[in-house]
């Protein structure tokens, strides 16, 4: 049953370790080669994350399929990653924000590896603005490459993966994602999607039995990068109210101090399966310890909001629904009396009709 878990059955935790660069148990000398011959399409190659995304995957051994959209990667990239272990390297400009821009590259892959692998969907756009004053030409801009980017990626390759019986998708989301941010409205938004399309499709591939096609979403840590530089950019910021524009201004050097490259073992790390069956479907902060994480997989398993987004309401309501994980039956009618007096439930329905009733025209309330 979705919701709160009772204290008294989870069991105890710890605090994973905190990182903002990569550590002993990702460590680049653990993975060599682990992803030899794999083919690995990553989008957004060009910026800091996905450069960072490439050297890593490289390290593994994979087939490296880069995309860029209007700014190509730096021409030494290619070299970089073949010198690090990559089996291939190819670059493909590619608009993930069109289906169209999307078929292509997944033809263009099959029809020189024929096969994928491994999916990382890091482009991205973000963005400061009002949501009344913005031009919506932008928030519809970051929906589409936030979130319709890898819904097509993932649309597209799901087949595959199916009928091979394995693959991996890493979709970059950010702590936006969870938190609400003001003048951040279609990044958060769009975030908070794909953390949530992640979880969805892993509980469809589950219903399947496809344990080895697993799906992640991640937090890649604070990164400087030319995205984040716009964003927080003094004309950029010039546009928010005058009381809101120190905050931003002040909070840039502070939450955006982490190695590109711990996100990108982490992704390494999670595309070899060594977290499958504990984090699958889940919402990771790569700025946890992953070996800590993985060393509490029951207390994951007894805590599903643990890595997920989810709600919580006052008196312990569930936030159940349809599906798996929703309560039914006499489960979900069983009466429950609070603190308050408040009962819900067949007492409560009695309640209810033993008093005043008012009744909107045409429409009868209880």
């Amino acid at each position: 049953m979705s919701g709160s878990t009772c204290p008294s059955t989870t069991k105890p935790q710890f605090a994973p370790r905190s990182h903002n660069d990569v550590y002993p148990f990702i460590h680049p000398s653990k993975f060599r080669g682990a992803l030899l011959d794999q083919v690995a399409i990553i989008t957004g190659s060009a910026g800091a994350i996905g450069q960072a995304l490439a050297e890593s995957f490289a390290v593994a051994g994979a087939k490296l399929v880069l995309t860029y959209n209007n700014t190509p990667p730096p021409t030494t990239l290619k070299e970089r990653c073949i010198n690090l272990g990559a089996s291939g390297v190819i670059f493909v400009k590619c608009n993930v924000a069109e289906l169209k821009g999307c078929e292509d590259l997944i033809k263009q892959t099959y029809e020189t590896h024929g096969k994928v692998d491994i999916l990382i969907n890091n482009a991205g756009a973000n963005s400061l603005g009002l949501f009344d004053t913005q031009p919506p030409e932008a928030f519809i801009h970051e929906l589409a490459v936030n979130l319709h980017g890898p819904y097509y990626l993932m649309r597209l390759l799901l087949p595959h993966f199916k009928s091979q019986r394995s693959g991996c998708i890493l979709n970059i989301a950010s702590r936006a994602g969870t938190v609400a941010i003001p003048y951040s409205t279609g990044y958060c938004a769009s975030k908070a999607a794909l953390i949530n399309l992640t979880a969805c499709v892993q509980k469809e591939v589950d219903v399947e039995g496809l344990d080895d096609v697993h799906l992640y979403s991640l937090h890649p840590g604070g990164i400087k990068s030319a995205m984040t530089l716009s964003k927080y950019s003094p004309s950029s910021i010039s546009t928010l109210p005058p009381a809101t524009q120190a905050a931003f201004t002040n909070s840039f050097d502070t939450l955006y101090n982490d190695s590109p490259y711990l996100n990108g073992m982490t992704c390494v790390a999670l595309a070899t399966g060594i977290a499958k069956l504990v984090l699958r479907g889940k919402y990771v902060d790569v700025g946890q310890d992953l070996e800590d994480i993985l060393a509490q997989p029951e207390a994951i398993k007894l805590d599903e909001n643990l890595y997920s987004l989810h709600t919580s309401f006052l008196g312990g309501l569930v936030n159940g629904g349809t599906g798996a994980g929703a309560a039914t039956g006499n489960q979900a009618t069983k009466e429950t009396k609070r603190k308050d007096g408040a009962v819900t439930g067949e007492e409560g329905k009695e309640r209810k009709r033993g008093e005043e009733r008012f009744e909107f025209p045409g429409f009868l309330m209880w």
